[in-house]
């Protein structure tokens, strides 16, 4: 055992000639452990609220989509997208095509998008998790089925029947509404309501999922879509396909990842995060700086024992060490304290739920993901403020006293 970790640690539990040194060494303990629980706490909270918002996006978000650069659509046709589905971590294909279109079910009318989606869509997208009524399903036999955000069926009034279909109006291309009839202006299909999604209120309110052959043919196209839409294999880099693609595809084409397709989302989030744990570590500063006043009462208390260190051949970087390892390990056990009190208030939340969320939401309670990178941040951080907050005053009053 090193001499100044065992002199420190004989000072920092020993019982001292002044009781209040030990009051000011423990407010600055349960002044970190505070900071760091709210920190872990916050963190956590935050990643859960991430993950989960993450989760509701990613739900129409493929791992990697192929759009223009110029236009809304594109001929598959033009490109080697056979090339694209055999490369290394693709493991699902998918094309979409989407366009604004009037809604008409009974006696009421919306404006929304409709999408154009196959079988490989609706497998891999995870909007069979995310239905409310009815089911997930854009075609059974012969029949054509739509499934409707839950704010466009409010809007309509619509439900899942066998009785009432649901028409769809696209504007016919190329053609001026002002020069010719109204009614021939409009190409129209009609549906069956299949069933009624919930996934984020922007694709609630604005989504209506249909087949892509029959959107194909209203909108007067064969082989043009507005994405392709690729599900790469389990452990597959993103980013290491991507250019892979891009290579495939030219320049015409642009490949977006999960989160350059969320670009602003994830900006947004990430800024958030980094801004809370500036917060909360500025307050754990403040906190950190009251063993100042605990190391300065110490030091002051010492004096004596000092002068013994010196005279039997101590140098002051060893009378440094000591009383600088002091103030760390207040820090320490503050610290520990701290991460044990915010793991175990994340592990009661998550098991047992205990702040319930108010209102109509995906989930019934705050959502809570630790992560370890996080925590190890927290003490990474608590540790450096506390070396400084110790290093700073401790040279300069031990200058002072050797003066």
């Amino acid at each position: 055992m090193k001499p100044s970790f065992f002199i420190a640690r004989r000072y920092l539990f020993a019982k001292k000639s002044h009781n209040a040194i030990n009051i000011i060494s423990l407010v600055s303990a349960v002044g970190v452990a505070v900071g760091v629980f709210a920190l872990v706490v916050a963190l956590s909270v935050y990643n859960g609220l991430d993950s989960l918002i993450t989760s509701l996006y990613n739900t129409l978000s493929p791992d990697l989509k192929i759009t223009a650069v110029e236009g809304k659509v594109f001929d598959v046709r033009q490109f080697d997208f056979g090339s694209v589905k055999r490369t290394e971590g693709v493991a699902f294909y998918s094309e979409a095509l989407e366009e604004n279109a009037a809604l008409r079910y009974r006696d009421r009318q919306h404006l929304a998008t409709v999408r154009g989606v196959d079988e490989t869509f609706l497998r891999r997208s995870g909007v069979a998790g995310s239905i409310i009524e009815g089911e997930a399903a854009v075609r059974k036999g012969d029949v054509d089925m739509a499934i409707v955000g839950k704010v466009v069926a409010g809007m309509l009034n619509l439900r899942p029947n066998f009785f009432d279909m649901l028409w769809i109006y696209f504007p016919k291309r190329g053609l001026r509404l002002q020069a010719i009839n109204p009614s021939e202006a409009y190409t129209s299909e009609y549906l069956k309501p299949a069933g009624i999604f919930s996934i984020e209120m922007e694709a609630d309110s604005r989504y209506v999922l249909a087949p892509l052959d029959v959107v194909q043919r209203l909108l007067g196209y064969e082989r043009e879509v507005s994405s392709v839409e690729l599900y790469l294999k389990p452990g597959a880099n993103a980013k290491s396909v991507k250019k892979e693609v891009q290579k495939i595809v030219g320049s015409a084409l642009k490949v977006q990842t999960r989160e350059e397709q969320n670009e602003v989302l994830f900006r947004m989030m990430q800024g958030e995060k980094w801004a809370i744990f500036f917060i909360l570590t500025f307050v754990l500063l403040v906190a950190s700086f009251n063993s100042i006043g605990s190391l300065t009462m110490l030091i002051i208390e010492k004096k004596k024992d000092i002068k013994i260190l010196h005279s039997l051949g101590a140098q002051d970087s060893l009378v440094r060490r000591i009383f600088i390892t002091e103030g760390v390990m207040i820090s320490f056990l503050g610290c520990a304290a701290g991460v044990a009190l915010g793991l175990a208030a994340c592990y009661a939340q998550v098991h047992f739920k205990l702040i319930k969320l108010s209102g109509s939401f995906v989930v019934d309670a705050y959502p809570v993901r630790v992560s370890l990178v996080d925590v190890a941040l927290v003490i990474a951080t608590v540790m450096l403020i506390g070396y400084a907050a110790a290093n700073m005053p401790v040279r300069y009053l031990l200058r002072r006293s050797r003066g």
